[in-house]
């Protein structure tokens, strides 16, 4: 039935090549079961008309070439969906080149993930009431409080115990999830089931191996709730979690801030003299990371802030020499 969902869902050509993967890879080790109608092995006229003892029945004829037939067609998908991650790759590198952040928007399948993207990024991704309506990543520029800017992806949602040939299928997919700086999980709060989806949701992103990557809950649908009640007391959440309305708009401004807050938690703090003529690295802290204070000297400017990880080195021939003992 998932599979189903998935084919009726699947609208460019890299989400028909993972559902088509994902059904073939289901079907293969159950063709037995659509022969059994056929002899399996036999011998005299089961084997043909003019068969003898031991010869092939038309029912394990026809399994070998289903078998031969699918083993051929899953071997050409992983080539195509080979060259789709490698060209997703390329566009991931180019990405990061700008040196922007990503959030991957994650969480049970249907619980707003499009619509809160579309409020975030004033985007026009494709968000209904049904299971599975995102099938591609979506990546969208998002400006946020502190004046720096954030990419947020959009990603395949999750279901209660994911079949490990979807988990394959989707692999291209899901690798904008393990490439992320941070994650965004959206809980859709009305429903009965809520916190198994958190569960479901938190194994999958322990199987993908990036449940050590900061996150940012996102209780979502608050204007279907009661007034009265506070989604945060509903589940035990060890991240920060904000109240939302993806469809309204309510929460968002508290949800960026808390965004930008967790990710600046993470930043790396670092203390370097910039020569004046290197005003672009000092707009690099302000755009990419997190300026705490300056002070300027005869030699330059001393900055005091936060950046990623990856941006250090760009900033390695200025590091004071406090700095650098304390490295």
């Amino acid at each position: 039935m998932i599979l189903d969902i998935f084919a009726q869902h699947a609208q460019t050509r890299e989400g028909k090549l993972q559902v088509e993967l994902a059904q073939l890879e289901y079907r293969l080790p159950r063709l037995t079961r659509l022969w059994t109608h056929l002899a399996r092995q036999a011998g005299g006229r089961a084997g043909g008309m003019g068969g003898g003892v031991g010869l092939r029945g038309p029912g394990e004829t026809q399994l070998e070439t289903d078998r031969r037939e699918i083993g051929r067609r899953i071997s050409y998908i992983k080539n195509q969906l080979e060259n789709v991650r490698a060209h997703r790759e390329r566009h991931r590198a180019k990405r990061q080149q700008t040196e922007l952040q990503v959030v991957a928007i994650v969480g049970y399948t249907n619980a707003g993930k499009s619509t809160l993207l579309n409020k975030l990024s004033d985007a026009d991704v494709l968000s209904a009431d049904m299971l599975f309506a995102t099938l591609d990543p979506t990546t969208r520029k998002v400006d946020m409080p502190g004046g720096r800017e954030l990419l947020f992806t959009d990603t395949v949602g999750f279901i209660q115990k994911l079949p490990t040939n979807i988990v394959a299928a989707f692999r291209a997919t899901l690798e904008e999830i393990t490439e992320a700086d941070m994650l965004l999980h959206v809980v859709d709060t009305t429903h009965p089931h809520a916190a198994a989806q958190i569960e479901s949701v938190e194994d999958t992103l322990a199987e993908l191996e990036v449940d050590h990557l900061p996150m940012v809950v996102a209780l979502n649908k608050i204007d279907l709730l009661s007034s009265e009640i506070d989604p945060r007391q509903l589940f035990d959440l060890a991240c920060p979690a904000v109240p939302v309305s993806a469809q309204s708009g309510a929460g968002i401004e508290e949800l960026l801030v808390a965004i930008d807050a967790a990710m600046v938690r993470y930043l790396h703090p670092l203390t370097v003299l910039l020569p004046y003529k290197r005003g672009d690295l000092l707009s690099m802290m302000y755009e990419r990371g997190q300026v705490d204070g300056e002070e300027h000297t005869g030699d330059g400017v001393i900055v005091h802030g936060r950046l990623p990880h990856r941006l250090i080195p760009y900033f390695e021939p200025y590091l004071t020499k406090q700095q650098s003992i304390n490295e």
